[in-house]
């Protein structure tokens, strides 16, 4: 029985302080009810239209500038035509001559025997002249030192 009086006894504590909060709870309730809260979103409104302003004005202001930089950049190079077409025309010309000279050189028919005389012209030179081709000799041989 002691515990059935022990638990009622805690339940009337309990009830009471409920009772304290719902009292507690009605008077601030009677306070807040004078109160009027309005929901007014005007002054983040008026700051958005001068943010969104200000942020199309530099959006208008970039576009201008970009504009302007497309017109300055439009006519530029990075060589002048007149450059590049003498270059072109310098390789060509001598891409041209190269093989005008190359094929001179395949359809001379003399070549072979222009060639072979020299060669007796020199051999009959050296024969003749001991010395030079002793001198010769020397300077060969220090060409082919230094190259190595």
């Amino acid at each position: 029985m002691a515990k059935i009086e022990e638990i009622a006894e805690l339940l009337t504590e309990e009830i009471h302080g409920f009772n304290q909060s719902i009292n507690r709870l009605e008077e601030l309730t009677k306070c807040l009810g004078d109160i009027k809260v309005k929901a007014d979103a005007t002054n983040i409104e008026q700051l958005l239209r001068t943010g969104l302003r200000s942020q199309g004005k530099n959006l208008s202001e970039q576009g201008s500038k970009l504009d302007k930089v497309f017109e300055l950049v439009e006519g530029t190079y990075l060589f002048p035509r007149w450059l590049v077409i003498i270059f072109f025309v310098c390789i060509g010309t001598t891409l041209l001559c190269l093989g005008i000279s190359f094929f001179y050189y395949q359809k001379n028919e003399n070549t072979e025997v222009t060639m072979n005389r020299y060669v007796r012209h020199y051999n009959s030179f050296f024969r003749d002249a001991p010395e030079a081709e002793k001198l010769y000799q020397d300077w060969a041989d220090k060409e082919k030192n230094r190259a190595k």
